[in-house]
């Protein structure tokens, strides 16, 4: 997290003296911006340029805001004395510059100028040669280029209807993932009596969602403190010909209340507009940034009044460097950052959002991209919170850091949900399908008006500092350059800054050591939980108080704690939480060939869903795993090069030894952690592309890096126009066989059945043409009728966003050498975050033996001389049925080939119970004297004796010659 930067403190006398800063007696000549400068270069003496011309005084907003908060000034306090020092230092000081002006207008060298106060400038429109003789006067520091500004527009054209009530009460998914709805449900907040707006294409000032509630309509309001037209004339009457800013508003504060459409976040709060984005980008005489904000700090022109200033502006659109424009926009653009402090200091949160140029790095627009002071240009990311589940992944269409001010600054601040947003349009009607983080800006924006109507003294940078604060962490611990802070979240943030709450802290440390511990925290009965801080085991939660709530920790490897704690309202209760080490148990057991029942060395064997590190078994196949916490069932995987994996449930009880065979088929595997292993990827079809890479952005092999992606490598999301195939080598098909692999997906829908994009599985036998194959329980989408998709409409495919998972294909209708495709397909529009693929294994589909036996051998290689010997042993047996079984057993020794030497040797029939398992721990075997020297296995069978034999397990016995 960032804060403020810290300034040694004055003291209030000279900080009232320093508020505005003095004209030097002698003051030096003004600045040309350099890139200003060289376009200027391709102008004549007299041809006519526009130029924002900013005067070296300016009032000192942070020592004119430390004041302020030094003294606890009120709202109404801090607006009135920020706009008379703007209105005062621009009064005072622009007389000088105006006579020169107005001289130079009646000279022909200006065409025109506009003064203005809400930072001390003038944009002027004059000839090449005044506007350098401009930087001359002395009362002039910098010169800059005069741009208007440009839309982010949404990212897909093509838009849906949704019905009212499409998600059962009416309520959009966007506002029921950041919570909005249990603000109003559980604290009555709704943003009444709280103002919004909106810089934007404008508002349709008659959709039912929004007409009764835009301030134009109160008694008393002039209709020109509610709504400014800077494109069309001075219209008084809010008006959208483009729809953007009717849709964004929606979102903020629009209520449908005839049709039951909630799709505004604070749909109790009023609204005003400006329209400035509602045109070109491009030079203009006057620089309609700056109009906009001079009218959003003080609407009504007067300072002392605050119920027509906006609680929240929200911006959506911006400049950026990759724009083609003369002279060209650059990153980093400064010209607008004082207009926009000062509006904040008069009281008005700036919301910007980011930008739709992602996923590459540094992608953000300016004036978002901004880097200093902290808590300036809050930007906003954009997620999907519409078609996939929490953790909502990131759009791949949103904006990136690190701020290209300075490469490094971490950027966006926060993100929202910004795909497929369901708001207002123009005509009174709704529509879902739109994209974009100017979709997700408005939801932090009515999180804001929320905020204001629990405490509405909240400065701004206290608003921004909750909203990052109880934000959700995505993406990498911490802050990061995809998701900032993290999501969004309205109760939170509402209840941090309400009155009669309680804030309840601690940490999370382990009983032994007092080391911290990222456990899962809950608020017992609610929905409030949180994972303590790794670093430090801190947690806060913000609760309604004088109530008493049960606070229960869970961590792998820990018992579950548990206590009741009362919350005191307005104080802060600490709790701190002290876990005990859960009682463990050890799984050990073998890995072996299914058929031979020989053991596998190096094999890796993991405890999937947990964070213990896989093992590998030793020379015999044998794996032990300690310290697995007990009183829980666990799925054991084991794999192996050549062989496809397996994987079985065991409880695992306190101080006990559990014994585990996992018996592996033949096959071919492949955990993508060993170079391209055969893989081969091409285009598919003409005229699209291929992303195929292997990337460690993803992975699902325990203890793995890597996995096959079609996405770019560093969360950069897939591209657009793919066909994109990825092949393993031609090999033998076995009889009976599956085909199981893990996948990771994030790919465009359009709803929860049909995709825009997404993949296939393809099959080629003996180098024939690839066709699809389906998996067992079908696939869950299919393509929609789109002409810029590789695949037909109505392909099955996979698509939509889920985390790893197992899909198995049935291949037993197949023979012969077969090789496998994994085809992905994406149109010309929206892109997602890609699909990556792990763990792949093609083998028979061998059912497990009712009954598994484990022979496992004490202390390494067996050897014994020619006067015999003896050697200990774990033996077990577990019942992998559901009923009971009765069984023989015995032990015998064979040759290498299998062929039977001595046995069989100790007949046993025992009968299990449906999944017991029955364990010989610690046994010995004698071998007498004389035995031929060479290389054996010792076998324990299951089956009828000698030789019908239904399972085995086996390890090397050695006898020598000598001693």
């Amino acid at each position: 997290m960032r804060f403020p930067h810290r300034r040694v403190p004055l003291a209030p006398a000279l900080l009232a003296s320093l508020a505005l800063l003095q004209t030097p007696a002698t003051a030096p000549a003004g600045e040309i911006a350099p890139d200003f400068a060289a376009y200027l270069d391709a102008f004549a003496p007299n041809e006519e340029v526009s130029a924002i011309v900013n005067l070296r005084e300016q009032v000192d907003m942070e020592d004119l805001k430390q004041e302020l908060r030094q003294q606890n000034a009120p709202r109404q306090v801090r607006h009135e004395r920020v706009i008379r020092s703007l209105r005062d230092l621009a009064g005072r000081t622009q007389t000088r510059l105006r006579a020169h002006l107005d001289s130079a207008r009646a000279a022909g060298r200006v065409a025109g100028y506009s003064p203005h106060w809400i930072s001390n400038l003038i944009v002027v429109r004059a000839t090449r040669a005044e506007i350098e003789r401009l930087a001359q006067h002395p009362d002039v520091d910098l010169i800059e280029a005069n741009f208007t500004i440009d839309l982010i527009a949404p990212v897909r054209a093509e838009r849906g209807d949704l019905p009212p009530h499409a998600n059962g009460i009416g309520i959009t998914p966007g506002l029921k993932a950041i919570h909005a709805d249990r603000v109003w449900r559980e604290l009555g907040i709704t943003g009444a009596g709280r103002l919004v707006a909106n810089l934007d294409t404008g508002v349709d000032g008659n959709h039912p969602a929004l007409s009764a509630r835009w301030r134009g309509t109160e008694p008393g309001v002039d209709p020109s403190a509610a709504w400014l037209d800077l494109v069309y004339g001075g219209t008084t009457f809010p008006a959208d010909h483009y729809g953007h800013g009717t849709h964004v508003m929606g979102t903020i504060t629009g209520l449908g209340e005839a049709t039951g459409d909630t799709v505004g976040v604070a749909f109790g709060a009023h609204w005003i507009a400006c329209n400035a984005v509602d045109q070109d980008a491009g030079p203009e005489f006057d620089n309609d940034v700056v109009v906009a904000f001079e009218w959003f700090a003080d609407p009504d022109g007067d300072p002392g009044t605050i119920d027509d200033v906006p609680d929240v502006v929200q911006n959506s659109w911006g400049i950026s460097e990759y724009f083609s424009s003369t002279p060209p926009y650059t990153d980093c653009d400064s010209r607008w950052w004082a207009v926009i402090d000062n509006c904040e200091a008069a009281g008005c949160v700036v919301t910007y959002s980011a930008g739709n140029e992602g996923p590459g790095a540094q992608t953000l627009r300016s004036p978002a991209d901004r880097a200093t002071p902290p808590y300036n240009a809050f930007s906003i990311g954009a997620v999907d919170a519409t078609n996939a589940a929490y953790p909502y992944p990131i759009a791949s269409f949103s904006s990136r850091g690190p701020s290209g001010c300075d490469g490094v600054s971490i950027k966006p601040e926060v993100c929202a949900p910004g795909v497929d947003v369901y708001s207002s349009v123009p005509g009174g009607g709704y529509e879902s399908g739109w994209s974009g983080t100017s979709m997700a800006g408005p939801h932090v924006a009515g999180v804001v008006a929320l905020m204001r109507e629990a405490n509405p003294q909240l400065t701004v940078d206290q608003v921004k500092e909750v909203l990052m604060r109880t934000a959700h962490d995505f993406g990498s611990t911490g802050e990061d350059n995809t998701y900032g802070m993290g999501f969004i979240d309205a109760y939170e943030a509402v209840m941090m800054v309400m009155d009669g709450v309680g804030y309840l802290v601690g940490n999370v440390t382990a009983a032994e050591s007092g080391d911290p511990l990222p456990a899962d925290v809950q608020i017992v009965g609610t929905s409030r939980h949180q994972i303590a801080d790794p670093e430090t085991g801190a947690y806060v939660f913000i609760l309604p108080g004088d109530t008493t709530y049960t606070v229960q920790a869970d961590y792998f490897g820990r018992e579950t704690w548990q206590q009741s704690i009362y919350v005191a309202p307005d104080d802060t209760t600490t709790l701190n939480i002290v876990m005990d080490a859960a009682p463990t148990g050890q799984v050990a057991g073998i890995v072996m060939d299914h058929k031979s029942g020989m053991p596998i060395g190096g094999a890796s064997v993991a405890v999937r869903g947990t964070p213990l590190a896989p093992v590998a078994t030793n020379d015999n196949g044998v794996y032990s795993i300690l310290n697995v916490p007990a009183g829980a069932t666990y799925t054991i995987e084991a794999s192996a090069a050549n062989y496809g994996s397996n994987a079985a449930q065991s409880a695992v009880t306190p101080d006990a030894l559990t014994l585990l065979a996992l018996p592996l088929a033949t096959g071919a595997s492949d955990n993508m952690e060993n170079g391209a292993t055969g893989w081969s990827h091409d285009v598919v079809t003409p005229g699209f592309h291929d992303q195929w890479t292997q990337g460690t952005d993803r992975n699902h092999t325990p203890g793995g890096n890597t996995s096959w992606m079609c996405a770019s490598v560093g969360g950069g999301g897939y591209i657009n126009s793919l066909d994109a195939g990825l092949a393993t080598a031609s090999r033998p098909l076995p009889a009976n066989s599956k085909l199981h692999f893990w996948h990771w997906m994030a790919a465009e829908t359009e709803t929860a059945t049909t995709a825009w994009d997404g993949g296939i599985v393809e099959i080629s036998v003996n180098g024939g043409a690839y066709q699809q194959i389906t998996p067992e329980g079908g696939y869950p989408y299919t393509i929609v009728n789109n002409p810029d998709s590789p695949f037909a409409p109505g392909t099955p495919c996979f698509s939509g966003h889920h985390d790893w998972r197992e899909e198995v294909f049935d291949l037993s209708a197949f023979s012969g050498n077969v090789s496998i495709r994994f085809r992905f397909g994406s149109d010309g529009y929206v892109t997602d975050q890609g699909w990556f693929i792990d763990d792949l294994m093609v083998a028979p589909d061998l059912p497990p033996d009712p009954v598994s036996v484990m022979l496992l051998p004490l202390g390494g290689e067996v050897t014994i001389g020619p006067a015999g010997g003896s050697f200990d042993y774990h033996l077990g047996f577990v019942n992998n049925t559901q009923q009971e079984q009765s069984f023989d057993w015995w032990f015998d020794v064979s040759l290498a080939d299998g062929t039977v030497v001595l046995g069989p040797l100790a007949t046993h029939h025992e009968t299990l119970a449906a999944g017991a398992t029955l364990t010989l721990p610690g046994q010995t075997f004698d071998v007498p004297a004389g035995q031929t020297p060479g290389s054996y296995h010792f076998n324990a069978k299951i089956g009828t004796p000698p030789n019908s034999v239904d399972a085995i397990s086996s390890f090397p016995l050695t006898v020598t010659a000598t001693h």
